[in-house]
């Protein structure tokens, strides 16, 4: 797969691109894989063609929460180009990415102003998006933060399936297994999912969208579309789930 199946070098210029191209290395990361921790000066960038990389903050009790997500429309280490890292990047979903030295972005970012650009727009698009699930977690059902979540994972992944099992999920999420079960199940019942061991399934994204909080566009910075033609009576799936 191309450097440009990543969103962030397929908007640069080609002028751009080519400085950046010699220099990128592809790589496969590891689910579990950490890529740098609190305090690292990171010594790559990287951008996920495939890969899933979860930004964690961990607590000295040994609490950790996902706060953040970074895939195929982004770039992992925009802490690096300031200083000393301030969160975990863990791999979420195995895959590939391209890598970059540090050293070598900073001597490109002169000659490259779009670059520059797109990567500070994408810090602003990621503290509204933070902002936005401060304001979900407050105020919304742990079913529809699943929706939200499962939405944006989609969004910067290729695929339709997450291979993440209940325990994960709670763990990441900072939520009882019971209460991901629950309203995984709740999903499934209306057929907008399937549960397989360790994947979940989306097989009706569209009454995901349709039933999630706006809480989903506004933090994607999307227009929400006129759901009102589509009936939300969906069947049983027929499929045998096996819970994680």
């Amino acid at each position: 797969m191309p450097p440009r199946a990543n969103e962030l070098l397929a908007q640069l210029p080609d002028s751009e691109y080519q400085q950046f191209r010699p220099h990128l290395e592809l790589t496969s990361l590891s689910k579990g894989q950490d890529l740098f921790q609190p305090g690292d000066l990171p010594s790559h960038v990287y951008f996920p063609i495939g890969a899933m990389v979860s930004v964690m903050k961990d607590m000295e009790d040994g609490f950790s929460v996902e706060t953040y997500m970074l895939g195929k429309s982004s770039m992992v280490g925009h802490c690096a180009v300031f200083g000393p890292c301030f969160y975990r990047a863990n791999v979420r979903s195995s895959g590939l990415a391209y890598k970059l030295l540090v050293s070598t972005l900073h001597r490109l970012m002169p000659t490259c102003p779009m670059f520059v650009q797109s990567a500070m727009r994408l810090m602003g698009r990621a503290i509204a998006q933070l902002s936005q699930a401060v304001v979900c977690c407050k105020h919304h059902s742990v079913e529809k933060q699943m929706m939200r979540w499962m939405l944006i994972t989609l969004d910067r992944t290729f695929e339709s399936e997450i291979p993440m099992t209940h325990q994960e999920i709670a763990d990441r999420l900072g939520f009882r297994r019971e209460a991901i079960t629950l309203a995984l199940g709740k999903l499934m019942e209306r057929g907008h999912i399937l549960v397989k061991r360790g994947v979940i399934d989306v097989v009706d994204r569209q009454a995901l969208e349709a039933r999630v909080c706006d809480c989903y566009w506004i933090g994607q910075e999307k227009t929400k579309p006129n759901f009102s033609q589509l009936s939300l009576a969906f069947p049983r799936a027929e499929s045998t789930s096996v819970w994680s």
